[in-house]
Protein backbone atom coordinates (compact mmCIF):
# COMPACT_ATOMS: atom_id res chain seq x y z
CA UNK A 1 0.00 0.00 0.00
CA UNK A 2 1.40 3.40 -1.03
CA UNK A 3 0.47 6.11 1.46
CA UNK A 4 0.92 9.89 1.35
CA UNK A 5 0.67 11.81 4.62
CA UNK A 6 0.36 15.57 4.18
CA UNK A 7 1.58 17.35 7.27
CA UNK A 8 3.50 14.14 7.77
CA UNK A 9 6.15 15.63 10.06
CA UNK A 10 3.62 17.00 12.52
CA UNK A 11 2.40 15.18 15.59
CA UNK A 12 -0.45 13.17 14.05
CA UNK A 13 1.24 12.66 10.70
CA UNK A 14 4.51 11.41 12.14
CA UNK A 15 2.76 8.94 14.43
CA UNK A 16 0.73 7.64 11.50
CA UNK A 17 3.92 7.30 9.46
CA UNK A 18 5.61 5.22 12.16
CA UNK A 19 2.56 3.01 12.45
CA UNK A 20 2.27 2.27 8.74
CA UNK A 21 6.02 1.91 8.20
CA UNK A 22 5.97 -0.80 10.85
CA UNK A 23 3.20 -2.48 8.82
CA UNK A 24 5.44 -2.52 5.75
CA UNK A 25 3.57 0.19 3.82
CA UNK A 26 5.40 2.55 1.47
CA UNK A 27 5.07 5.94 3.18
CA UNK A 28 5.77 9.44 1.85
CA UNK A 29 5.63 12.34 4.31
CA UNK A 30 4.92 15.76 2.81
CA UNK A 31 5.44 18.83 5.01
CA UNK A 32 6.42 22.50 4.83
CA UNK A 33 8.24 22.25 8.22
CA UNK A 34 6.95 25.59 9.49
CA UNK A 35 6.11 24.30 12.95
CA UNK A 36 8.98 24.04 15.43
CA UNK A 37 9.87 20.47 16.22
CA UNK A 38 8.77 19.05 12.88
CA UNK A 39 12.37 19.05 11.66
CA UNK A 40 13.16 16.38 14.27
CA UNK A 41 10.64 14.06 12.63
CA UNK A 42 12.33 14.35 9.21
CA UNK A 43 15.43 12.72 10.64
CA UNK A 44 13.51 10.07 12.57
CA UNK A 45 11.10 9.10 9.79
CA UNK A 46 13.62 8.92 6.98
CA UNK A 47 15.77 6.67 9.19
CA UNK A 48 12.76 4.35 9.40
CA UNK A 49 12.39 4.27 5.62
CA UNK A 50 9.89 7.04 4.86
CA UNK A 51 10.38 9.30 1.87
CA UNK A 52 10.31 13.00 2.77
CA UNK A 53 9.02 15.67 0.37
CA UNK A 54 9.32 19.33 1.31
CA UNK A 55 6.13 20.94 0.05
CA UNK A 56 3.01 22.88 0.92
CA UNK A 57 -0.62 21.84 0.36
CA UNK A 58 -1.43 25.47 -0.49
CA UNK A 59 0.66 25.05 -3.64
CA UNK A 60 -1.09 22.73 -6.12
CA UNK A 61 2.14 22.41 -8.10
CA UNK A 62 3.87 20.79 -5.12
CA UNK A 63 1.26 18.06 -5.09
CA UNK A 64 1.10 17.70 -8.87
CA UNK A 65 4.71 16.53 -8.98
CA UNK A 66 4.02 13.57 -6.71
CA UNK A 67 3.27 10.04 -7.97
CA UNK A 68 -0.04 8.27 -7.43
CA UNK A 69 -0.85 6.91 -3.96
CA UNK A 70 -3.41 4.35 -2.88
CA UNK A 71 -4.41 6.51 0.08
CA UNK A 72 -3.81 10.02 1.38
CA UNK A 73 -4.04 11.14 5.01
CA UNK A 74 -4.59 14.90 5.05
CA UNK A 75 -3.25 15.93 8.46
CA UNK A 76 -1.75 19.30 7.48
CA UNK A 77 -3.36 22.33 9.11
CA UNK A 78 -3.05 25.58 10.95
CA UNK A 79 -4.24 23.88 14.16
CA UNK A 80 -4.79 26.71 16.63
CA UNK A 81 -8.38 27.74 17.35
CA UNK A 82 -7.36 31.22 18.55
CA UNK A 83 -4.84 32.52 16.01
CA UNK A 84 -7.29 32.86 13.11
CA UNK A 85 -9.03 35.98 14.38
CA UNK A 86 -5.89 37.98 13.63
CA UNK A 87 -5.51 36.52 10.11
CA UNK A 88 -8.62 34.65 8.87
CA UNK A 89 -7.20 34.17 5.39
CA UNK A 90 -4.29 32.19 6.79
CA UNK A 91 -6.64 29.62 8.33
CA UNK A 92 -8.72 29.37 5.16
CA UNK A 93 -5.78 29.05 2.77
CA UNK A 94 -4.19 26.33 4.93
CA UNK A 95 -7.21 24.37 6.08
CA UNK A 96 -9.76 24.86 3.31
CA UNK A 97 -7.98 25.69 0.05
CA UNK A 98 -5.09 23.39 0.97
CA UNK A 99 -7.57 20.56 1.46
CA UNK A 100 -9.13 21.38 -1.91
CA UNK A 101 -5.75 20.84 -3.59
CA UNK A 102 -5.39 17.49 -1.82
CA UNK A 103 -8.94 16.51 -2.78
CA UNK A 104 -8.19 17.23 -6.41
CA UNK A 105 -5.11 15.04 -6.28
CA UNK A 106 -7.19 12.26 -4.74
CA UNK A 107 -9.77 12.72 -7.50
CA UNK A 108 -7.18 12.54 -10.28
CA UNK A 109 -5.45 9.51 -8.78
CA UNK A 110 -8.57 7.72 -7.49
CA UNK A 111 -6.99 7.64 -4.04
CA UNK A 112 -8.70 7.11 -0.69
CA UNK A 113 -8.67 10.32 1.37
CA UNK A 114 -8.81 10.46 5.18
CA UNK A 115 -9.44 14.01 6.41
CA UNK A 116 -8.74 15.50 9.86
CA UNK A 117 -11.65 17.65 10.92
CA UNK A 118 -12.38 18.88 14.45
CA UNK A 119 -14.95 19.28 17.19
CA UNK A 120 -14.70 23.03 16.53
CA UNK A 121 -17.15 22.55 13.65
CA UNK A 122 -19.73 22.71 16.46
CA UNK A 123 -20.70 26.19 17.60
CA UNK A 124 -19.58 27.25 21.04
CA UNK A 125 -23.01 28.79 21.51
CA UNK A 126 -24.74 25.45 20.75
CA UNK A 127 -22.39 23.29 22.81
CA UNK A 128 -22.39 25.69 25.74
CA UNK A 129 -26.21 25.81 25.74
CA UNK A 130 -26.15 22.32 27.32
CA UNK A 131 -26.90 22.96 31.04
CA UNK A 132 -23.99 22.53 33.44
CA UNK A 133 -23.28 21.87 37.09
CA UNK A 134 -20.05 22.91 38.80
CA UNK A 135 -18.09 20.20 40.58
CA UNK A 136 -14.93 20.62 42.69
CA UNK A 137 -12.48 20.06 39.79
CA UNK A 138 -14.64 20.32 36.66
CA UNK A 139 -17.82 21.44 34.99
CA UNK A 140 -20.22 18.63 34.05
CA UNK A 141 -23.37 18.36 31.98
CA UNK A 142 -26.49 18.53 34.14
CA UNK A 143 -28.39 15.33 33.39
CA UNK A 144 -31.20 16.41 35.72
CA UNK A 145 -31.98 19.41 33.52
CA UNK A 146 -33.97 17.42 30.97
CA UNK A 147 -32.08 19.06 28.09
CA UNK A 148 -32.46 17.31 24.73
CA UNK A 149 -31.05 17.96 21.25
CA UNK A 150 -30.43 15.83 18.15
CA UNK A 151 -26.97 14.29 18.29
CA UNK A 152 -26.56 14.74 22.04
CA UNK A 153 -26.69 12.23 24.90
CA UNK A 154 -25.73 12.85 28.52
CA UNK A 155 -24.39 9.29 28.66
CA UNK A 156 -22.47 9.21 25.35
CA UNK A 157 -21.71 12.82 24.40
CA UNK A 158 -21.95 14.68 21.08
CA UNK A 159 -22.31 12.76 17.82
CA UNK A 160 -21.95 13.91 14.21
CA UNK A 161 -25.73 14.51 14.14
CA UNK A 162 -25.32 17.55 16.41
CA UNK A 163 -26.16 20.91 14.78
CA UNK A 164 -23.22 22.64 13.06
CA UNK A 165 -25.04 25.95 12.48
CA UNK A 166 -24.47 29.23 14.33
CA UNK A 167 -21.48 31.39 15.07
CA UNK A 168 -18.77 30.89 17.67
CA UNK A 169 -16.90 28.16 15.80
CA UNK A 170 -13.62 30.11 15.69
CA UNK A 171 -12.11 30.92 12.31
CA UNK A 172 -10.24 27.63 12.58
CA UNK A 173 -13.52 25.78 13.05
CA UNK A 174 -15.09 27.56 10.08
CA UNK A 175 -12.12 26.67 7.88
CA UNK A 176 -12.52 23.03 8.92
CA UNK A 177 -16.28 22.80 8.39
CA UNK A 178 -15.78 24.24 4.90
CA UNK A 179 -13.19 21.54 4.18
CA UNK A 180 -15.37 18.92 5.84
CA UNK A 181 -18.24 19.76 3.47
CA UNK A 182 -15.90 19.76 0.46
CA UNK A 183 -14.96 16.16 1.26
CA UNK A 184 -18.61 15.17 1.45
CA UNK A 185 -19.42 16.96 -1.80
CA UNK A 186 -16.44 15.50 -3.67
CA UNK A 187 -17.61 12.03 -2.66
CA UNK A 188 -21.13 12.72 -3.90
CA UNK A 189 -20.15 14.63 -7.06
CA UNK A 190 -16.97 12.85 -8.15
CA UNK A 191 -16.84 9.60 -6.21
CA UNK A 192 -13.76 10.53 -4.18
CA UNK A 193 -13.59 7.95 -1.39
CA UNK A 194 -13.21 10.46 1.42
CA UNK A 195 -13.75 9.93 5.13
CA UNK A 196 -14.13 12.85 7.54
CA UNK A 197 -13.08 12.44 11.17
CA UNK A 198 -14.19 15.20 13.54
CA UNK A 199 -11.64 14.66 16.28
CA UNK A 200 -11.76 15.86 19.85
CA UNK A 201 -8.59 16.41 21.92
CA UNK A 202 -5.66 14.37 20.55
CA UNK A 203 -2.54 13.49 22.51
CA UNK A 204 0.46 11.24 22.63
CA UNK A 205 4.25 11.04 22.39
CA UNK A 206 5.80 13.33 19.81
CA UNK A 207 3.37 16.19 20.36
CA UNK A 208 5.23 19.49 20.56
CA UNK A 209 2.34 21.09 22.42
CA UNK A 210 1.40 24.61 23.32
CA UNK A 211 -1.49 26.07 25.29
CA UNK A 212 -3.57 26.80 22.17
CA UNK A 213 -3.25 23.31 20.68
CA UNK A 214 -1.91 20.05 22.02
CA UNK A 215 -2.60 21.16 25.57
CA UNK A 216 -2.26 17.75 27.22
CA UNK A 217 1.34 17.39 26.04
CA UNK A 218 1.96 21.05 26.82
CA UNK A 219 1.01 20.47 30.47
CA UNK A 220 3.56 17.65 30.77
CA UNK A 221 6.25 19.72 29.03
CA UNK A 222 5.53 22.74 31.23
CA UNK A 223 5.93 20.69 34.39
CA UNK A 224 9.09 19.03 33.09
CA UNK A 225 10.75 22.42 32.52
CA UNK A 226 9.04 24.44 35.28
CA UNK A 227 7.16 26.70 32.87
CA UNK A 228 4.07 28.71 33.88
CA UNK A 229 0.54 27.68 32.89
CA UNK A 230 -2.67 29.65 32.38
CA UNK A 231 -6.31 28.76 32.93
CA UNK A 232 -8.32 30.83 30.45
CA UNK A 233 -11.92 31.01 31.62
CA UNK A 234 -14.14 28.71 33.68
CA UNK A 235 -11.58 28.58 36.51
CA UNK A 236 -9.67 25.81 34.72
CA UNK A 237 -12.61 23.42 35.04
CA UNK A 238 -13.33 23.08 31.29
CA UNK A 239 -13.45 19.43 30.19
CA UNK A 240 -12.38 17.49 27.09
CA UNK A 241 -12.21 13.83 26.19
CA UNK A 242 -8.74 12.71 25.15
CA UNK A 243 -7.84 10.30 22.37
CA UNK A 244 -4.32 8.90 22.08
CA UNK A 245 -2.19 7.99 19.07
CA UNK A 246 -2.48 4.18 19.11
CA UNK A 247 -6.26 4.51 18.81
CA UNK A 248 -5.95 7.16 16.08
CA UNK A 249 -3.59 4.94 14.08
CA UNK A 250 -5.84 1.91 14.47
CA UNK A 251 -8.89 3.90 13.33
CA UNK A 252 -7.18 5.18 10.19
CA UNK A 253 -5.92 1.72 9.26
CA UNK A 254 -9.47 0.40 9.55
CA UNK A 255 -10.84 3.25 7.45
CA UNK A 256 -8.33 2.66 4.67
CA UNK A 257 -8.56 -1.12 4.62
CA UNK A 258 -12.36 -1.16 4.99
CA UNK A 259 -13.11 1.89 2.87
CA UNK A 260 -16.22 0.27 1.42
CA UNK A 261 -17.84 0.61 4.87
CA UNK A 262 -17.08 4.28 5.40
CA UNK A 263 -16.49 6.18 2.11
CA UNK A 264 -18.45 9.42 2.21
CA UNK A 265 -19.07 9.12 5.96
CA UNK A 266 -18.51 11.64 8.74
CA UNK A 267 -17.48 10.36 12.17
CA UNK A 268 -17.15 12.10 15.51
CA UNK A 269 -14.04 10.58 17.06
CA UNK A 270 -12.76 10.92 20.62
CA UNK A 271 -11.88 9.15 23.82
CA UNK A 272 -15.47 9.38 25.05
CA UNK A 273 -16.91 9.68 28.57
CA UNK A 274 -14.38 7.23 30.05
CA UNK A 275 -11.40 9.36 29.00
CA UNK A 276 -12.11 12.93 30.15
CA UNK A 277 -10.19 15.48 32.17
CA UNK A 278 -10.20 19.16 33.04
CA UNK A 279 -7.27 21.56 33.15
CA UNK A 280 -7.29 21.41 36.95
CA UNK A 281 -7.29 17.62 36.89
CA UNK A 282 -4.39 17.57 34.45
CA UNK A 283 -2.49 19.96 36.73
CA UNK A 284 -3.08 17.66 39.70
CA UNK A 285 -1.89 14.65 37.70
CA UNK A 286 1.30 16.46 36.69
CA UNK A 287 1.98 17.63 40.24
CA UNK A 288 1.86 14.02 41.39
CA UNK A 289 3.91 12.73 38.42
CA UNK A 290 6.67 15.36 38.60
CA UNK A 291 6.63 16.06 42.35
CA UNK A 292 6.51 19.79 41.80
CA UNK A 293 4.16 22.71 41.21
CA UNK A 294 4.41 25.38 38.52
CA UNK A 295 2.95 28.90 38.52
CA UNK A 296 -0.66 28.97 37.29
CA UNK A 297 -2.31 32.20 36.18
CA UNK A 298 -6.11 32.32 36.16
CA UNK A 299 -7.83 34.54 33.58
CA UNK A 300 -11.59 34.99 34.09
CA UNK A 301 -12.58 35.60 30.46
CA UNK A 302 -12.85 32.48 28.26
CA UNK A 303 -11.44 32.30 24.77
CA UNK A 304 -13.88 33.24 22.06
CA UNK A 305 -15.76 30.19 20.70
CA UNK A 306 -14.35 27.84 23.32
CA UNK A 307 -16.40 24.92 24.68
CA UNK A 308 -16.91 24.51 28.42
CA UNK A 309 -17.49 20.76 28.18
CA UNK A 310 -17.02 18.67 25.04
CA UNK A 311 -17.24 14.87 25.11
CA UNK A 312 -17.41 12.75 21.96
CA UNK A 313 -19.98 10.12 21.05
CA UNK A 314 -18.01 7.83 18.70
CA UNK A 315 -20.74 5.19 18.36
CA UNK A 316 -21.05 5.62 14.57
CA UNK A 317 -17.44 4.52 14.07
CA UNK A 318 -18.06 1.59 16.42
CA UNK A 319 -21.04 0.50 14.36
CA UNK A 320 -19.37 0.94 10.96
CA UNK A 321 -15.87 -0.33 11.76
CA UNK A 322 -15.94 -2.04 15.13
CA UNK A 323 -13.57 0.67 16.42
CA UNK A 324 -13.56 1.83 20.03
CA UNK A 325 -10.86 3.62 22.03
CA UNK A 326 -8.64 1.20 23.93
CA UNK A 327 -5.97 3.45 25.49
CA UNK A 328 -6.99 4.51 29.00
CA UNK A 329 -6.46 8.04 30.23
CA UNK A 330 -3.83 6.93 32.73
CA UNK A 331 -1.88 5.00 30.12
CA UNK A 332 -2.09 7.82 27.60
CA UNK A 333 -0.82 10.42 30.07
CA UNK A 334 1.95 8.12 31.27
CA UNK A 335 3.12 7.56 27.68
CA UNK A 336 3.34 11.32 27.10
CA UNK A 337 5.30 11.88 30.31
CA UNK A 338 7.68 9.03 29.45
CA UNK A 339 8.30 10.60 26.02
CA UNK A 340 9.01 13.99 27.62
CA UNK A 341 11.55 12.31 29.91
CA UNK A 342 13.20 10.46 27.03
CA UNK A 343 13.36 13.49 24.74
CA UNK A 344 14.37 15.96 27.45
CA UNK A 345 17.46 17.25 25.63
CA UNK A 346 15.64 17.79 22.33
CA UNK A 347 12.68 19.46 24.00
CA UNK A 348 14.98 21.67 26.01
CA UNK A 349 16.06 23.40 22.79
CA UNK A 350 12.41 24.34 22.12
CA UNK A 351 11.01 25.10 25.54
CA UNK A 352 13.65 25.96 28.13
CA UNK A 353 13.94 29.61 29.04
Amino acid sequence: MRLLITGGCGFVGANLARHFLAKGWEVTVFDNLVRRGSEFNVVDLTALGARFVHGDVRCAEDLAGLPRFDAICETSAQPSAIDGYDNPLFDLTNNTFGLLNVLEKARRDESILIFWSTNKVYSGDRVNAIPLVEEPTRWAWDAASGYAAPGFSFARGISEKFDVDGGQHSIYGVSKICADLLCQEWFDAFGVRAVVNRFSCLGGPGQFGKSAQGWVAWWAIAFAFGLPLTYIGWDGKQVRDALFTPDINRLVELEITRIERCAGRVFNIGGGPECTLSLREMTAWCEKRYGRAVPVKILPTPRKADHVVYITDSSSAAEALGWRPQVTLERGLADIAAWVDKEHDRLKTLYSR
